[in-house]
């Protein structure tokens, strides 16, 4: 059978197929566009598995058989060749250390420390938009307030943040084919700054953030090289931006669907915190990992696989296994326990998790607290995800703030 994970009638409620999915099989063949013929798991058991399964399987294609990204990606300029060093193409312990250099500078920042900045934001955020007008959500909140708190997080001044989101935009908003080629001109520049910084932290010192911590950052005498550093910092705004904009999206209109949701958690943090875990499972706004390699002929949950054959773990499938999960096609607020995979798994589990989840909670808090009689300002069925491949986030959220 052939599964479509872009179908309309599947990213609106992904039960039926996924369900179709498990009678074939803990894991199944598809084909997805730009991955070719890949495997997906289709249970939480064999998603975890898969995701811990380092001695069998490699991000790396190199370590598989096959070309390196280095290798793949040849055509890129060359400003663009650092990005490569991602840690998220990494394995082993090359991986390890670069993890380990990246979490000594995260643990620096208490990310319930930077809360109250992340409130003032929305706040700010907020006050730009007239509320007696319908408004699009996504473009004027949602998407915006994660590259401003990367920008916080980082340490980039107020006065430089405006052109910082407006380089990085066309790879953090919605994308089409020639995407890439729009991002180049604002992906050098956004490297040429970036370049300058690292450089005015040893310099100097450099300003409070993570930026200074990246560099700074030392481990037995090791540090991050410059292409190192450079990939780090893009990939944060790159992987850290576009699950917190959909799991603020899909939160949103998930409060409205469920009538008072939405004022009733503003009003309870401990409750926003709950909740926010299951708009996460519900909706895994990152439906997928990046395709792992089989680094040989091996046989993973009962299908024999050959060397270099691509598998992805389907995330949204593990959160909506009912042998996991009770009830998955149901949202429920007060959900507890919940060991989702929506952050992923394994030593490639989300830098960011911490960090995500306060800015969906103060995204989601800021709103109702503020315009506790929000509604949708067209007919529900009109606001549809969209068909980007392994995502499923909203591109649009037109809301009515202050309904007359």
């Amino acid at each position: 059978m052939t599964f479509d994970l872009t179908d309309p009638d599947f990213l609106r409620a992904p039960g039926p197929m996924l369900a179709q999915m498990r009678t074939e099989g803990p894991i199944v063949r598809a084909r997805i566009p730009f991955m070719g013929e890949v495997y997906l798991t289709t249970t939480d058991e064999a998603a975890r598995r898969l995701l811990k399964a380092t001695d069998s399987f490699a991000r790396d294609p190199g370590h598989a058989g096959g070309r390196s990204y280095q290798k793949i990606m040849w055509w890129m300029p060359p400003f663009m060749r650092p990005l490569m060093h991602n840690m998220l193409l990494h394995d082993g312990a090359a991986h390890k250390r670069l993890r380990s250099l990246v979490d000594q500078a995260f643990a620096r920042h208490a990310m319930l420390d930077l809360r109250p900045e992340i409130m003032a934001l929305a706040d700010g955020l907020l006050d730009q938009i007239d509320p007696d007008r319908p408004q699009d959500m996504v473009a004027a909140y949602a998407r915006p307030l994660p590259l401003q708190v990367i920008c916080l997080l980082l340490g980039i001044p107020e006065s430089d943040r405006a052109r910082v989101q407006r380089w990085i935009s066309p790879i953090s908003a919605p994308v089409n084919g020639w995407a890439m080629l729009r991002a180049f001109p604002g992906l050098y520049r956004l490297i040429r700054y970036f370049r300058a910084e690292f450089a005015d932290v040893r310099r100097t010192g450099g300003r409070p953030g993570l930026i200074r911590d990246l560099v700074l950052a030392e481990q037995d005498g090791d540090r991050l090289s410059e292409d190192e550093l450079l990939s780090m910092v893009v990939m944060l705004f790159i992987a850290g931006h576009e699950t917190t904009v959909h799991l603020v999206s899909n939160g949103i209109a998930g409060c409205i669907d469920a009538g008072n949701l939405g004022p009733e958690l503003a009003n309870s943090p401990g409750r926003m915190a709950i909740a926010v875990e299951e708009f996460m499972r519900f909706y895994t706004p990152v439906m997928m990992t990046k395709p792992l390699f089989a680094r040989h002929d091996t046989e993973f949950e009962g299908t024999p696989l050959r060397t270099g054959d691509k598998i992805v773990a389907l995330l949204i499938g593990a959160n909506h296994d009912p042998a996991r999960v009770e009830a998955p096609s149901e949202m429920r607020p007060e959900r507890r326990p919940n060991p989702h995979l929506g952050f992923g798994h394994g030593p490639h589990v989300c830098l960011g998790i911490q960090l995500a989840r306060i800015e969906a909670q103060v995204a989601i808090e800021r709103l109702f607290l503020r315009y506790p009689n929000a509604q949708f300002a067209v007919r529900r069925d009109e606001i549809v995800h969209g068909r980007r491949i392994g995502l499923r986030g909203l591109p649009r959220l037109p809301l009515r703030l202050r309904p007359a």
